[in-house]
């Protein structure tokens, strides 16, 4: 298989398979490993560009490629014309430049922001710390230094509970901060879901929007909490 490197208030927007996000742009895709359907096609985080016609065009990719889509590609989450959304993107390379779609999915782009004061004015926004462990199997910089990606995987389940969701999000801790060292914990509400296995979940935090030289990240995860630190460098 060719695989590359894959590299404020916000409201609570409604997510497949349900899980909420405090998030900047809403949809996640599982992402396949290699195996099944696509696991002859290369697969890249990217973010792709959609024109007037809510159709992608090109995207450019983690690498620092901009790929031109042989056909414009469309999917039922597009839903703003001429702007970027974040992406998995599978595909054939027809040329140096040039490519074949065969997947796309829109990842969630995770925006750090703090908890509400006044959770009954916040849209949704929680006032309490959450922090239910998820298994956090890995987390790295993309290679242009856009993002820091994170592959999780949420124990979840049926349930006959309509308002049961898992909720996730990034909460800056202020104590810890620094203009130049951005400490983020991971939120995380189980929100009711039942554990009976796992989903695959990719979310991207925009290292453009931090503007910091370096970003520690504490999660909760099943194996005890997990802290990450990354020097972002200048972008």
């Amino acid at each position: 298989m060719q695989r590359t490197e894959m590299n404020r208030r916000l409201a609570v927007l409604p997510l497949v398979g349900g899980l909420l996000w405090l998030v900047a742009a809403c949809t996640i895709d599982a992402y396949d490993k290699g195996e099944g359907d696509y696991s002859l096609t290369t697969a890249e985080l990217v973010e792709a560009h959609v024109g007037s016609d809510k159709q992608v065009d090109y995207v450019d990719t983690d690498l620092g490629e901009r790929l031109k889509m042989t056909s414009r590609l469309t999917a039922k989450w597009i839903e703003k014309a001429d702007t970027t959304y974040r992406a998995v993107l599978y595909y054939n390379k027809i040329r140096e430049n040039e490519a074949e779609a065969v997947s796309l999915g829109r990842v969630g782009v995770i925006v750090p922001h703090s908890l509400s004061s006044d959770s009954s004015s916040a849209k949704g926004i929680p006032a309490v710390m959450k922090t239910d462990p998820v298994h956090l199997e890995s987390a790295w910089l993309s290679k242009n230094r856009r993002y820091l990606n994170l592959r999780l995987r949420l124990l979840t389940g049926a349930t006959a509970d309509e308002e049961a969701v898992h909720t996730i999000g990034l909460v800056p801790d202020s104590l810890a901060s620094t203009p130049q060292h951005a400490h983020l914990l991971f939120y995380h509400d189980q929100g009711g879901k039942p554990e009976y296995y796992s989903q695959v979940a990719i979310a991207s935090i925009p290292l453009y929007l931090l503007k910091t030289d370096t970003i520690t990240l504490k999660i909760n995860t099943y194996d005890g909490v997990v802290e990450r630190t990354f020097v972002t460098g200048e972008r």
